[in-house]
C-alpha cells in the first residue's frame, strides 16, 4: 500500500483562495448539477481516474462505504475537475473542483468525519486503532 501525504493549506484556507467544492450529485440535498444531468455526471465520475480511496467493507468483503478522490471529464465543460465521490449503504454525494489541491483536502476532510462521526454501525474496536484500523482500505495517515 503507498500512503500518500498531503502538504497543502487547510481545506479552509484553500476555500478562501479558490472558492468551495461544488455539489454535483447528493441522495437528498439540491446540487449545482440540474436533475437530468446527474446521471451523465455520476457515469464520469464513476469512470474517472480514482486517485486515492478509503474503504469500509462487511464481514463478506462488499464495500458498505466508499470514499474515492477521482480525476474526471465534466461533461458540460469538457474541463478535468477533480471528485470527492462519497458512497454508502445509507447515502451518497459527490462534490468536485477545477483544483486538485482543494478537492484532495476535502477527500481527507470526509475521511477524517467519517472517523469522526461514523454513518454506519460499526464495532467499537474499530474506532481503537485510528484511521488506519477503522477503514479497511485507507491512504489517510493519521495526525501526528
Amino acid at each position: 500500500m503507498t500512503l500518500a501525504l498531503m502538504a497543502v493549506k487547510p481545506l479552509e484556507e484553500l476555500t478562501e483562495q479558490y472558492g468551495p467544492m461544488r455539489t454535483v450529485l447528493h441522495c437528498e440535498a439540491p446540487t449545482a448539477v440540474p436533475r437530468q444531468q446527474q446521471p451523465t455526471y455520476t457515469f464520469n465520475i464513476l469512470g474517472g481516474q480514482k486517485l486515492r480511496e478509503s474503504l469500509i467493507t462487511d464481514a463478506n468483503g462488499h464495500a458498505d462505504l466508499n470514499i474515492r478522490f477521482v480525476e474526471y471529464i465534466d461533461p458540460v465543460s469538457g474541463w478535468t475537475r477533480y471528485a470527492v465521490d462519497y458512497w454508502s449503504i445509507n447515502s451518497y454525494w459527490a462534490t468536485d473542483h477545477v483544483h486538485r489541491a482543494v478537492a484532495e483536502a476535502a477527500y481527507e476532510d470526509a475521511v477524517r468525519a467519517e472517523f469522526a462521526e461514523p454513518t454506519l454501525t460499526l464495532s467499537p474496536e474499530r474506532r481503537l486503532g485510528g484511521l488506519a484500523r477503522f477503514y479497511d482500505v485507507t491512504d489517510v495517515v493519521d495526525a501526528a
